[in-house]
Order: structure tokens, then sequence, then C-alpha cells
């Protein structure tokens, strides 16, 4: 029995990665020392902070009474943790993922939380019609939010880009409510509330320093733990709150329906204190000596000889390994920085990662640009810098999810650089003042250690590089897909231009090969090709020339016909006039006005001919009156003005058609 414990134990730390042994074997009491529940019970806790060696959290162990299936099981597990040389990421388990892939959601309905587990060929209908089998609500009925739009039933989930977890909010606004409006009205507070941001202060008991976060509505509260893991190393599982509402019992619950106070909360955590022990072997070892009746010197003179392994102790804080900088100071090797920054970067976040690529950015831009322009990539400079609180909440919950990694080594090259040391940041700034130029390096120096990290999106254009745009770390998942498509959108519009304007060169140059070639061949067609040409370029000349004298031609031939409607308007009546004057003024396209008085029986086409001396001609404008409003252009030109019903001050308008 005890030698199957030691088994169980071993295999429960392979799996896990908790070196500490008092504590894996506190967990396997809990279980009964039952592996597979004990494992099934740790891991699914802390997602995103995975143990070097176990990049995923394994399937659920077949539960077998026979142990050697159970060690087969976790020693297949344990094969496919193994990490790769420094210099080469890896990559393969986003890449390899098979399809189509299973995603899950949890609708919440009132006072349901409903599991849905559909393949991404599904559609929103079908998680639809799985409701309406649990809930008994129909579909047409249902409204679901979540989304990043509203989706229609026919959409398929593969094309929304979704992770593999998600959250979703079921509301039947056309359905009563048996307890009145109120259960409507909660619904529709917790659905206004996940677009909103929540301010949590959570204060570290042990070391007594506070953390203001910021975090959406539609975080859950194992994805805040999650995070508060990243900042305090203390794991989700010894994690002793204070401040959570009495109705936040459920993990899965988001920040929006678990009753925190917005726009912000107090919360206290501190780790769970396991009491000191020794394992079963050192144990063992001290009630031997004990019973042997070593006297104190005989155990001092042994203790010269007596290794304890350390594994064989275990205290309430775990000695973890002091995280390395990404890069270290006043590395001079960007292929080595690259190497380091790779491994250390595995080590702290899983081997779910972004392909850093692995050497210079000089490099690194001669792959991603200085190709054909069907083979080139946008750039993605990662800047990361240790000091900000930004830092590890945005490697390990945005940019290591499998979405974001599975599109960014499709559709980008990604070099990354640890700004932590002055002589690293300094050695950076070199490189993009030399690509582009001292106001980006002066840009970049300007951001602070609390703003980083950084993603720059670049890509080339017109032979010269440009920042599509910069991503902080305060970006969620959605909002970095967004622009990570966005840029890919903007990217691929360029880069077809650029093929286009590449295959046309190419053409040109082919097709001047094969003309300097027929040039040796045939001189003489050459030639005559030449005078034709010439001869084409005179017809032009001459077709050029009439044209432009028939349009000489027509212009003095209107400016004779305005001369002379000019020489048959009637003089202007004096102000003085005892006949009935109209006082007209007319406002021109381009807003000035022209002015001059008529008598009332003057006939409308003496104001047109008027009109048309000043150089606009009814058959290219027409004139309009405001009020009634109508074209005086098309009607009766016999009518005089007053018949027209026109006031003794009227402003007409000149409009063209």
């Amino acid at each position: 029995m005890a030698a199957d414990r030691e088994m169980i134990l071993a295999d429960f730390q392979a799996c896990t990665g908790i070196e500490n042994i008092d504590e894996a074997i506190t967990l396997l009491e809990q279980n009964d020392w039952n592996l597979v529940a004990a494992i099934n019970g740790v891991l699914p806790e802390e997602p995103m902070q995975q143990a070097p060696s176990v990049p995923e959290v394994p399937p659920p162990l077949v539960d077998s009474p026979d142990l050697s299936v159970v060690g087969q099981q976790l020693q297949a597990m344990a094969g496919t943790s193994t990490l790769g040389s420094p210099w080469e990421p890896v990559m393969a388990g986003p890449m390899m993922r098979p399809t189509p892939r299973m995603l899950e959601f949890k609708v919440e309905y009132r006072e349901r939380t409903v599991e849905v587990m559909l393949d991404d060929t599904s559609t929103v209908g079908n998680i639809k019609e799985v409701l309406q089998a649990e809930l008994g609500i129909p579909t047409d009925k249902q409204h679901l939010r979540g989304f990043s739009q509203e989706e229609p039933d026919d959409a398929v989930l593969s094309t929304l880009n979704l992770p593999r977890e998600n959250r979703l909010f079921l509301l039947t606004p056309d359905l009563p409510v048996a307890s009145g409006s109120q259960e409507v009205d909660g619904e529709s507070d917790v659905l206004a509330k996940l677009g909103m941001d929540f301010k949590l202060n959570v204060r570290d008991r042990d070391r007594d320093i506070s953390y203001p976060l910021s975090f959406p509505g539609s975080r859950t509260i194992r994805e805040v733990k999650c995070d508060v893991y990243s900042l305090t190393d203390i794991p989700v599982r010894n994690q002793i709150w204070k401040g959570w509402p009495q109705d936040a019992k459920d993990d899965d619950m988001t920040l929006a329906g678990c009753g925190i106070s917005h726009p912000s909360h107090d919360l206290e955590v501190w780790r769970q204190h396991i009491p000191v022990r020794f394992s079963s072997g050192v144990e063992e070892e001290r009630r031997q000596r004990h019973a042997s009746g070593s006297s104190t010197e005989d155990f001092e003179d042994a203790s010269d000889s007596f290794t304890v392994d350390d594994n064989d102790l275990s205290f309430t804080d775990v000695v973890t390994r002091k995280p390395q900088p990404l890069i270290p100071d006043n590395c001079d090797d960007e292929y080595n920085a690259s190497v380091h920054f790779t491994a250390e970067f595995t080590e702290r976040y899983g081997e779910c990662h972004p392909m850093f690529y692995i050497g210079s950015l000089e490099d690194a831009m001669k792959e991603a640009f200085q190709k054909p322009a069907r083979d080139r990539k946008l750039l993605a400079l990662y800047l990361h810098h240790d000091q900000s609180v930004q830092s590890n909440i945005f490697c390990s919950q945005v940019l290591c999810r499998e979405s974001i990694v599975s599109y960014m080594s499709q559709h980008y090259l990604i070099f990354a650089w640890d700004m932590t040391f002055d002589s690293n940041k300094a050695r950076f700034l070199g490189h993009i003042s030399r690509q582009y130029g001292s106001l980006a390096a002066q840009t970049v120096r300007n951001y602070k250690a609390d703003e980083y990290p950084l993603l720059m999106l670049v890509m080339r254009n017109r032979g010269a590089s440009e920042v599509l745009k910069v991503v902080h770390g305060n970006n969620t998942v959605d909002e970095l897909m967004s622009t990570l498509i966005n840029a890919v959108d903007v990217f691929t519009e360029n880069q077809r231009v650029e093929m286009q304007e590449e295959a046309e060169r190419e053409e040109r140059e082919r097709m001047k090969r094969e003309q300097d070639e027929a040039y040796q061949v045939s001189l003489a067609a050459d030639r005559a090709k030449e005078e034709e040409k010439r001869r084409k370029e005179q017809e032009e000349k001459e077709e050029q020339e009439r044209a432009q004298r028939e349009a000489r031609e027509a212009k003095e031939e209107r400016e004779a016909l305005r001369a002379s409607l000019e020489d048959t308007l009637p003089d202007e009546p004096p102000e003085d006039c005892t006949e009935p004057l109209i006082n007209l003024r007319v406002r021109l396209p381009d807003g000035e006005m022209l002015q001059r008085r008529f008598l009332a029986a003057t006939t409308l086409q003496v104001v047109l001919n008027y009109v048309h001396s000043k150089g606009f001609p009814s058959k290219e404008y027409k004139l309009l009156s405001s009020w009634p409003k109508r074209d005086l252009t098309s009607l009766n030109t016999t009518q005089t003005l007053q018949q027209l019903g026109m006031n003794p001050q009227e402003t007409l308008f000149l409009q063209e058609k």
C-alpha cells in the first residue's frame, strides 16, 4: 500500500508540477488518494498558469483501479510536455489542433447556468436548439447576448473567432415572468453592467501591497483569481479571500452578475497556510534514530555524511525558481537575446505562446519585408517590461490565448524584446532610429514603464516601413483580435496592389526583353513602327489643334451672341420712374449678386437675355425663384414679370443644369 501511494504521489507531482510534497499529499488525502479526482480538481482551477512541463490541462483520465494503466496515461501526458530547445519555438500544439474544434458555452439564464459543448462547425441556431431542449424555451423567443455583436442563427461558430471557453446570456423579453418584472429588470441590469469596467482594489495581506486592477464586467471571478495569481504568486487553490458578496459562491459568475459594487470594490487576499510536516521517508528515519537511542554527539557526527534531499521537506511557502529577466542586462548578441527571451517566456507562461523570431530586428525585417509581395508578412514588435503590472496579465490572459497564437502565427512574424533594462532599451531604440527615424525612436522612448507591454504592428508600404497600430497591454482578447484582423485587412489590400504592380513590372520587363530580341532580328520593322508612331502623333497634334480651333470659334460665337443680346436689352429704368418697377437680384453659383431694375411690363425673355449677356445662357443654367419655388426658364417667356407675380423686390437664383 505504501509503495502504491509513493507511485501515486510521484505521478501526481509529475502531472501537476506541484513540487511541494506536503501540499501534494494534502491534496491527495482530500481526495482519498484518488489520483484522477486529485488531478482534475487541481488543474482546471488555473487554466492560464501552467507549469513548464505541462503546457495544457490534460483531458480527464480514465478512472481505472489499475495503477499501471494510470501510470501509462501519465507517461503519455508527460511525454507531450517536453520543452524543445530554446531556439526552437514550440508551436506544434496550437498549429496541429485538429479540426473541427470543440467550443464550450456557459449560458446564464436567470438563476440557471446551462453548459453547451459544440464543435465550431455548428451554428448559433444549434446553441438555441440545445437551450430549447434544456429549458423548453422556443428558439424564436431566445435572445443571446455575449458575442461581439448580435449574430444570426445561421452564423457558423468557426467564423466568429471564438475562444475555447465562452460565456453567453439568454434573455427572454417576450416570455412572461411569474415573479413580476423584478427578474427582468435584474437581467437588464446585469446585461448593462457587462459593458462596464470594474475597478478592484485587491490588497495582498501577506505582502501588504495593494493592486488597483480594472476588469470588464464580462470577466469571471475565476479569471480574476488567475490574474491575481500572476501578481501575488498565490495559487488559486491556496487563495483565501475577503470582500466577495455572499452570493458570489460560483467562480464562473461574472463581475457584472456577482453583486460587487460599481465602479470600485475592495478585496483582500492571503495564502492558505498548510502545517509543516516531514514526508513519510524522513519521518520514518527520525523514528528509527529515536528508537536506537543515538546520542546527540552521534547524530551530529552522522550529520556530516547524511544529506537530506530538498524534496523530503515541505514548508508552507514553496521555494520556486526565481523568474529570470527575459533578456539579461547588457546583452550584446541579439541572436542569443532572442533565444533567451523565448526560453524564459516559455518558462513563465507555458508552451502556448506566439512563435518569436530568433535573430536580430534587422534580420526579422528582412524576413518579413524583403521578399516578393505575395510572400511578405506583417511584422509584430512585442515590447515587454517586467516593472509593468499589465505585463503578466497581458501575456498570460491575452497574448498566449490559443486563438491569438494561432492567428498571429499565420499572419505575422513576431519579434520580441525586453525593455526592462536601460541598456537593452537603448539598443532597441538605436535600431528603431535607424529603421524608422528619430521621431519613432523618441515616441517609443517616451513610453513609461507602466504603459507597457506594447505590440507594434508594422507593414511595408511603397518601399518604406509603416507602423499601422500600437496595441497596449490593457486590451482584452476580443479587442486584440479585432485589431489584428483589421491590420491584416489593411495589409492584404496593400499586398494585393503591390502584387499587381509587381506583375505589371515583370510583364513590362518581359515585353522589353522580347522587344530587344525582336529589334535585333527585324530592325526595319521597328523603323516602320517608329514612322507610324510619328504619323499618329502628327495626327493627334492636328486633331488637338483642330479641337482647340473649334473651341475658340465656339467661344467667339457665344461671345458674339452675348454681345448681341446685350445690345438688344432695353435701358434700365431710373429709380424715379412712374411706371411699376421690379428690382431683381440674381444670386450667381459662386455667390456673387447681379442687380438690375426692370419694368413690371417687361417679358421674362428680356430677363433671360440679361442673364445670358452676363455669361449664363439658359441652355446651361436655370433661373429659379424662391417663393413659390419654380424654374423660370421652363415657363412661357412671353409673360411679363407682373403676370408672373413677382414682387417689387425679388431675388432669383442661378443654378447649373
